[in-house]
């Protein structure tokens, strides 16, 4: 144990009000303690004190202490605050290593070029900026590919060029919808012939008759008749549906391209295809099978697919009275993922909860954006000029809404205090801190904002909308929250490695990630995190690696 620190164990038997009296004495310890290294551990020490009083007073509704613990946070954040400028010049020293993650092997060279490369983005900051601003700069539309229209009877080079074909072909859109002459003529051409219109929907049913042949059911294959489903009728959307469902419940072994697939195909659905009661038989196969695999690597992968379900059924709101069935399944599930040391594994239950509380929720301001704008299919010529319908300025209001319902309802006015107001969020560089933060959502009756920040942002990243994407994580409530952080991250890693976005908007999710790294004042000081964001850049640098070879 370092010089100067206090031994945890005793804290427990501590009242919150004893507690918190214990942080202000370690807090006045820092601040007279001539070396900085011993002022960091007695800052270490306040936390820990100050974690034990917060968890302890949620059960009392001593708003006395909640005010001093939020005191004693804000002042240890000017403390470290103060002790991170004085040793600004080291920041170019070696960066301190951490535990390997079994989704990514790391190596200890490996950190080197990584933290020149986060340092060099963080020297262009501007002053008194929060993000440089040529990070995110414009809002760039997703390229797509250059499609062309068949002459009846023509045989098609690809599916992303029947999917462009049938999704013109919609019942909800006519030729008048369009600018383009040439789109028009075809169109109007097509409707009239009978032969045509049905020859092209037959190759759809074609391509799913193919991939029920195939056995292997490797990545390209499942790729190419998952992105058929925004076009597909409601028969041939379940009967996809079902055949995914089939194959998973009955191989032996996890196919996790078959388990993306499945998550893929559920959130490019038509809403009306979505039934409730399937759905939830849907997540039990997948409950079950992450049941069978614990320690399995495709763990992760049957995680996230989870996770991209619930998002579906939060998204559409189908859901409707399965919600107690639906929660009941989940149990188990969310009940082992919560008791998890694994910080990704705890994350991705707490966003299950999340969601499952906007299943059935129809007013929020992120859900009417996703089901007006409906399914954008990736790679494929949008039919319109299609900008999001989400109103940046009040979505963040309603974000706020959220958070002050926290503030007033969580922890009896103490948890919320001290974990969700900007600026008062916990300092301690501690996986704990990142784990106690989320398992405060594992509650059906505490709606949190990252999640719906989240799901704004998702809208943003879809349509391109890469400057608006940066005011909402630099001004949303929850910004400090390391919950939100976590799932910010995760979508700037997604858009760094996507092929379908240009250098720049790569790069500047590279430099974003960068930002939250190096600026704690702007980000708060979350070491957890800060390994995430590690363990992202790292993954980038390997796969730029193997390419160039």
């Amino acid at each position: 144990m370092a010089s100067g620190s206090t031994d945890p164990s005793p804290r427990k038997s501590l009242s919150p009000q004893q507690a918190l009296e214990l942080a202000n004495v370690c807090l006045q310890n820092a601040l007279s303690a001539k070396d900085p290294d011993i002022a960091r551990v007695h800052c270490h020490d306040a936390e820990v004190s100050l974690s034990q009083a917060r968890k302890d007073a949620k059960q009392t509704d001593d708003q006395t202490v909640a005010k001093g613990i939020a005191t004693a946070y804000t002042d240890l954040g000017n403390l470290l605050e103060s002790l991170d400028q004085s040793r600004a010049e080291k920041l170019g020293g070696p960066m301190q290593s951490f535990s390997e993650s079994s989704r990514s092997p790391m190596r200890s060279q490996d950190t080197i070029p990584m933290h020149s490369f986060i340092l060099e983005q963080r020297l262009q900051r501007g002053e008194g900026t929060t993000v440089p601003r040529h990070i995110f700069d414009v809002n760039v539309r997703p390229p797509t590919i250059k499609v062309k229209l068949p002459d009846a009877d023509e045989t098609l080079d690809s599916t992303p060029q029947l999917v462009y074909c049938l999704n013109l072909l919609k019942p909800t859109h006519s030729s008048d919808d369009f600018m383009d002459p040439v789109v028009q003529k075809w169109l109007q051409d097509t409707k009239k012939n009978t032969d045509e219109y049905e020859r092209l929907h037959g190759l759809a049913i074609d391509v799913i008759e193919e991939f029920k042949r195939d056995e292997r059911k490797d990545a390209k294959t499942v790729a190419e008749v998952v992105c058929l489903a925004p076009v597909l009728d409601k028969e041939a959307f379940q009967g996809l549906l079902e055949e995914f469902y089939t194959g998973i419940e009955r191989s032996s072994s996890l196919n996790v391209h078959q388990i993306e697939g499945l998550a893929q195909l559920v959130q490019d659905a038509d809403p009306g295809y979505l039934v409730g009661k399937g759905l939830v038989k849907l997540l039990g196969l997948l409950n079950m099978r992450l049941m069978d695999t614990p320690q399995a690597p495709q763990h992760m992968q049957l995680t996230l697919a989870v996770s991209h379900v619930l998002d579906a059924i939060a998204d559409t709101n189908v859901i409707g009275p399965d919600r107690a069935e639906l929660r009941e399944v989940l149990s188990p599930y969310l009940e082992g993922l919560k008791k998890s040391s694994d910080p990704f594994l705890v994350y991705h239950a707490a966003y299950a909860y999340q969601a499952l509380l906007c299943a059935t929720d129809d007013k929020t301001t992120w859900q009417a954006a996703m089901r007006h704008t409906g399914k954008v299919i990736q790679g494929i010529p949008a039919l319109t000029n299609v900008k999001s319908d989400l109103d940046i300025t009040k979505f963040i209001h309603a974000l706020e809404g959220i958070q002050q319902k926290e503030v007033l309802g969580a922890f009896n006015g103490v948890g919320a205090v001290t974990s969700t107001c900007d600026g008062l969020t916990s300092f301690a560089e501690s996986d704990q801190n990142l784990l106690e933060s989320l398992k405060e959502s594992f509650s059906f009756d505490c709606k949190r904002d990252w999640y719906a920040a989240l799901r704004g942002a998702d809208i943003l990243i879809r349509d391109g909308e890469h400057a608006t994407f940066k005011r909402l994580v630099c001004e949303a409530p929850c910004r400090r929250d390391p919950a939100f952080l976590w799932g910010v991250c995760q979508r700037l890693g997604e858009m760094a490695s996507n092929p379908i976005w240009n250098e720049s908007i790569r790069q500047s999710a590279v430099a974003f990630l960068g930002e939250i790294y190096m600026d704690d004042e702007a980000w708060g000081r979350h070491a957890i995190v800060k390994q995430w964001i590690l363990n992202i850049l790292m993954q980038l640098f390997s796969s730029t690696g193997e390419a160039s070879k």
